[in-house]
């Protein structure tokens, strides 16, 4: 895979998995989050302006974007159940930071098993697009 084609895809996955998250958070999970806000810490102020903290809760699905589809890249096999197993693996660094946060105290056990769960579903959902996409375009280049 070319380096264009890895950012592209990076990309699209980054932003993809940012609406999906955040229609999942928000629409599914929207009263749990507004329960730990609603509890946050009184007179706690963010180090950063509210357009600043925005634009950084956006940043962690590009990283994780950026990491399947490089991965995916230096894959042998490049194939949909490659993707699956791949969105697994990638499920565990979601997992790792959302238990840092509560061990940290910052977000409830049942808040972050949740949004684990959602991440998994989006990882899985949306793994097989690649693989799909580039056997399609693969053919239309032999076509």
């Amino acid at each position: 895979m070319k380096v264009v084609t890895i950012i592209v895809w990076t990309l699209i996955y980054g932003v993809l998995w940012n609406v999906l998250g955040w229609l999942g958070n928000n629409l599914l999970l929207g009263d749990a989050w507004d329960a730990v806000n609603a509890q946050a810490t009184p007179g706690f102020s963010p180090p950063y302006s509210g357009l600043a903290r925005e634009g950084m809760t956006l940043v962690p699905d590009f990283i994780y974007a950026f990491g399947f589809v490089w991965v995916f890249a230096q894959m042998r096999v490049r194939t949909i159940a490659s993707a699956l197993s791949l969105a697994l693996v990638l499920e565990l660094f979601v997992l790792v930071v959302y238990l840092a946060m509560v061990t940290s105290g910052f977000l409830p056990w049942l808040v972050a098993a949740q949004t684990s769960v959602l991440a998994l579903v989006i990882f899985l959902a949306t793994a097989p697009i690649l693989p799909i996409a580039l056997r399609r375009g693969q053919q239309q280049k032999s076509a």
